[in-house]
């Protein structure tokens, strides 16, 4: 009778002891697994500084194309004497590994924005 009882004893709590490390295993485990599933937004800060307005058709090129990637600010940082070449190494830069979605003449158009309104061909 005595052993029956240990027996019986011994089966409850390892079912017990099986139960309480499920509960903690996926306790643990929920935050990271569930966390990719939440979607998560989040509201950007407007800019404060605008691509400088220009006639050239590479202003509009820069507000559809660069601007899905970054802001004016990352034009405004550009050393102002930096000349044409500077400017073409950047958008193909942008264009090649960034993968920015500009055409080889698109590219050549926003160079030539860039150059004249942030660079050394500034007026």
């Amino acid at each position: 009778m005595v052993t029956k009882n240990i027996k019986n004893f011994q089966a409850r709590s390892s079912r017990l002891v099986f139960i309480r490390a499920s509960l903690v295993s996926a306790l643990l485990v929920s935050p990271w697994v569930s966390a990719p599933l939440i979607a998560k937004t989040f509201d950007q800060p407007a800019d404060s500084v605008q691509w400088r307005t220009s006639e050239l058709t590479g202003y509009s090129l820069a507000l559809q194309k660069c601007t899905t990637c970054h802001s004016a600010h990352y034009a405004e940082y550009q050393p102002p004497s930096a000349g044409a070449a500077y400017w073409k190494a950047q958008v193909l830069r942008m264009k090649n590994v960034f993968k920015a979605p500009l055409s080889d003449e698109e590219a050549q158009t926003v160079v030539e924005y860039l150059s004249q309104n942030y660079g050394s061909a500034r007026k």
